[in-house]
């Protein structure tokens, strides 16, 4: 990830995620909208691949559902 402003609003977004007040879709939606106005995001070409690394991290984990006995 080449842009620096990028890189400090997802952590600060990541930061707003574990603490339960931003949903993991809109981390994504505030990544994508910064994307589209930004020249040197427009521009990297490891970006997509960084995108999907950061979609998989905050995916919430998987609950299985527990068996009442």
């Amino acid at each position: 990830m080449q842009c620096k402003r990028l890189r400090s609003l997802a952590r600060d977004w990541y930061q707003k995620v574990k603490e339960d007040a931003l949903a993991p879709a809109r981390m994504m939606e505030l990544i994508y909208r910064h994307i589209e106005h930004c020249p040197v995001c427009k521009v990297d070409p490891d970006l997509p691949e960084e995108l999907e690394k950061i979609r998989e991290f905050i995916r919430a984990p998987e609950i299985s559902p527990s068996k009442e006995e």
